[in-house]
């Protein structure tokens, strides 16, 4: 349905009628029947006080062929809305027809209405825009950039800034100021709160959170100078899960989200062994001269690298604060590997520096010793991988298996120890393997 807002222009500005207490509020609490019919209904607590006495109310409903539309009448001042907005002064003052009248006609649809009323109020008086849903004020803002009423749009934009923000809120503000040009203030808001929602990456990107958002959002974090990473091998592997939870096979080979990774500080064996061959990424556009570009940078002296131009720049760097990865022993589990002896049970996939591992497990026929693994998985033709682990847990009779540094590679994936001596309490109890 359409609205058409009749302003009708004040132009004794000391002019003061019962008709213009009520302001905006009638429009603000005016609803929209089912019949197409609408009700102005205001009590006294929805009256705006607003010192420049708009008045809103119904004039009539108007057909045209199959649409609707409801013609609202708001008193306003044409020189104070000329003052704060080059739009209303053009159309308030610009030698068009509109100059020659007292009422000007604005079409809006139903639902730009309670923007357009608030924005108008807001150009009275700035405080209405304090305890406004955030939905709404987003709206106003961009209502206020199309206007280009300065005021307001620094108003709304202090409210928002003030807020606490969520996810839900972020995906709407990005989502209706896409074409918005000036929002580096609020991008920047949304910026920090999405570096401190998912810092750091490696513990967040396997969460649901992080494969919802928006392209938008997902641009913003990763583009980030202040996303704190262990590995930026991570950032690859997180943008690889969300183009593949995200976009299907046709967009993602034509969507450009690889400049999203800083090729140059991956890890070169990551680079030739994962990337290199990865099915996703290699389809996609500008990946060979990304590949290209992070190879070169390993091979570049200091110097030729101090020379780039614009310079590579790292990720904050985020120490692990804990282990890698816990796994808990429950009684099911517990109950599987002494009933199953000599056969191995795996945990859950996890990630390091963007290498997939899983722990793997076997209990004797005797239940006092057992073998454990660490498992590289993902490895293909001639990868290969150096690494040490160290686990500790009360399964282990000595507290700690400690593996020193082994090639793990695609015929020789699992490393680790066999006729580990068993603690005979925790083979009953439950317990946690820290790796």
């Amino acid at each position: 349905m359409t609205i058409i807002i009749i302003l009708n222009i004040l132009l004794d500005e000391n002019k003061h009628t019962e008709e213009t207490e009520n302001a905006i509020a009638a429009c603000e609490s005016s609803k929209v029947k089912e019949d197409g019919e609408k009700s102005n209904v205001v009590g006294e607590e929805e009256k705006l006080q607003c010192p420049a006495k708009l008045q809103g109310s119904k004039t009539g409903e108007m057909t045209d062929h199959e649409n609707k539309s409801i013609a609202s009448k708001l008193y306003v001042h044409s020189q104070w809305l000329a003052v704060q907005s080059p739009y209303f002064k053009a159309l308030f003052y610009s030698g068009m027809k509109e100059t020659y009248t007292n009422e000007v006609v604005m079409k809006i649809y139903e639902d730009e209405l309670q923007a357009h009323l608030t924005l108008i109020g807001a150009m009275y008086k700035l405080d209405v825009l304090n305890d406004k849903d955030y939905r709404l004020l987003v709206q106003v803002l961009v209502l206020a950039n199309k206007y280009d009423v300065r005021l307001v749009i620094k108003k709304c934009k202090c409210v928002l800034l003030s807020t606490t923000l969520t996810l839900e809120m972020c995906e709407y503000i990005l989502q209706e100021m896409e074409r918005l040009s000036d929002k580096a203030d609020i991008y920047e808001m949304l910026e920090k709160f999405l570096v401190k929602e998912f810092t750091p990456i490696d513990e967040t990107w396997t969460m649901q959170k992080f494969t919802e958002l928006s392209e938008a959002a997902l641009r913003l974090l990763l583009r980030s100078d202040n996303l704190g990473s262990r590995s930026e091998n991570t950032v690859f592997v997180a943008l690889m899960k969300w183009v593949k939870s995200n976009l299907s096979f046709r967009v993602r080979y034509i969507c450009d989200l690889l400049d999203l990774v800083r090729f140059e500080f991956m890890t070169i064996d990551f680079l030739v062994d994962m990337v290199q061959e990865h099915t996703i990424a290699r389809r996609m556009p500008g990946f060979n001269t990304y590949l290209l570009n992070g190879l070169a940078y390993h091979g570049y002296s200091q110097i030729r690298r101090e020379q780039l131009e614009p310079k590579p720049k790292k990720r904050r760097l985020v120490e692990s604060a804990g282990p890698t990865f816990s796994w808990v022993i429950d009684d099911q589990l517990r109950e599987k590997l002494s009933k199953f002896t000599e056969v191995s049970v795996f945990s859950n996939r996890f990630w390091y520096q963007g290498y997939a591992m899983q722990l793997q497990l076997t209990y004797a026929k005797n239940l006092k010793k057992c073998s454990f693994y660490l498992v590289i998985r993902d490895l293909i033709g001639k990868a290969c991988l150096y690494a040490s682990f160290k686990a500790k847990s009360k399964l282990f009779y000595a507290n700690t298996v400690q593996i020193k540094k082994h090639v793990f590679t695609f015929s020789q994936s699992s490393w680790g120890k066999k006729c580990i001596e068993l603690n005979p309490v925790s083979v009953v109890n439950g317990h946690t393997i820290d790796v």
